[in-house]
């Protein structure tokens, strides 16, 4: 992070010491600079192009900046540590663009699908052979070695990479590739009972419940893609509160893989059309149905370490904020006090209530907590 500190000796401290008043003490105020990148991405309506939404996006976010700067002036008297705000940059990703943040994180945005599907299935083919080899050259392997090699997860990947090759050989109906095909078969089938035959010596059972996990594992993550997925064809970034959902979707993760700001260290932010997570709660569920719709999100490297992958904290922010919000003072608030249930117990006048409709309060433990945090923010 861009966090700078500027030790401020008061007025009165220096003219005490050039009069000889030792009996006024110094006093020092630490002040912390924060600065922020914006990467804006617009999708066309009918009443907008994509142009006019950057533009119209440029002035909002700087009024963000100033509202967020007034929310911790304000929280000085509950001896909160005084912060100094900024933006910096700010970029514009076009739709057409965006539209491909819904590829594999590990698909580059230049590699085609088939190229892509291609490469996958040799990755899957050589991780079997791989793990295969590795039983032949340790044939008394622990059990807890052989399951860091997650063969469980191999031998589904592998099985279902012969399966797409077979019906991409129908397809095509080359003789030559059908007599590759034949060999490939025989040879990852080979490996796959290599890996069967060292899992059954530890249990049939354990076996059977390991691939099972497995598959199903992979079933939930394919679902879960498919339905960001088709979120995101309609500018919905998804917001996926579930652990097992590796935190977040990979839309987001891509958004931050791809468009994270080098050089200057402040903290990305990301401006999306609109943003829902699942429903949290009964109450929830009752109003909204299955999915809310979310004003922003904050996402610190301890909690979502998976999605910030070593790039720093960020933040999300939706283009339907209203000038009286506090949006991003309330998101830069989660990631300063750094406590999952910050919105516990907080009413409308407070910035961490969850609605954040334009509460700017801070209570001295929340200060307290944030000036302890941001010596190492």
């Amino acid at each position: 992070m861009n966090l700078k500190i500027v030790y401020r000796i008061s007025y009165f401290a220096i003219f005490g010491c050039l009069f000889g008043h030792s009996s006024i003490a110094t006093s020092q105020e630490a002040q912390y600079k924060i600065c922020f990148n914006f990467t804006i991405i617009t999708k066309k309506s009918d009443a907008q192009l994509e142009s006019a939404q950057f533009e119209q996006q440029k002035p909002l976010l700087q009024g963000e900046v100033l509202r967020a700067q007034s929310v911790f002036n304000q929280n000085k008297a509950q001896n909160c540590p005084e912060i100094k705000l900024a933006h910096k940059k700010i970029k514009h990703v076009s739709w057409q663009e965006a539209l491909r943040l819904s590829q594999p994180l590990d698909q580059g945005f230049n590699e085609t699908t088939s190229d892509y599907q291609g490469r996958k299935i040799k990755e899957h083919l050589n991780e079997i052979a791989s793990i295969a080899s590795k039983i032949k050259q340790t044939p008394d392997i622990k059990y807890y070695a052989l399951l860091e090699l997650s063969p469980g997860l191999a031998i589904v990947n592998a099985e279902a990479a012969l399966v797409t090759m077979d019906a991409e050989q129908q397809r095509i109906g080359d003789s030559t590739s059908l007599h590759e095909l034949e060999k490939t078969h025989i040879t990852t089938q080979a490996s796959i009972t290599i890996i069967n035959n060292k899992l059954d010596y530890y249990g049939v059972e354990k076996k059977n419940e390991l691939v099972k996990r497995a598959e199903v594992m992979l079933k939930k993550y394919n679902e879960i893609d498919r339905a960001s997925s088709t979120s995101w064809q309609e500018g919905i970034l998804t917001l996926w509160n579930d652990a097992a959902a590796q935190d977040t979707s990979i839309e987001l993760k891509n958004i931050i893989q791809h468009y994270h700001s080098q050089g200057n260290n402040c903290i990305d932010v990301y401006v999306v059309p609109k943003a829902n997570s699942p429903s949290r709660g009964s109450a929830e569920v009752k109003k909204n149905n299955d999915w809310t719709i979310r004003g922003g999100a904050a996402l610190s490297e301890k909690l979502f370490p998976r999605t910030t992958a070593g790039r720093g904290h960020a933040i999300i922010l939706t283009q339907d904020g209203r000038k009286t919000e506090n949006r991003l003072a309330h998101e830069l608030g989660h990631l300063l006090i750094d406590k999952r249930n910050a919105h516990f117990g907080k009413e409308a006048k407070d910035l961490m209530h969850e609605n954040s409709l334009g509460g700017s309060y801070l209570d001295e433990e929340e200060c307290k907590k944030i000036k302890e945090n941001i010596v190492n923010f």
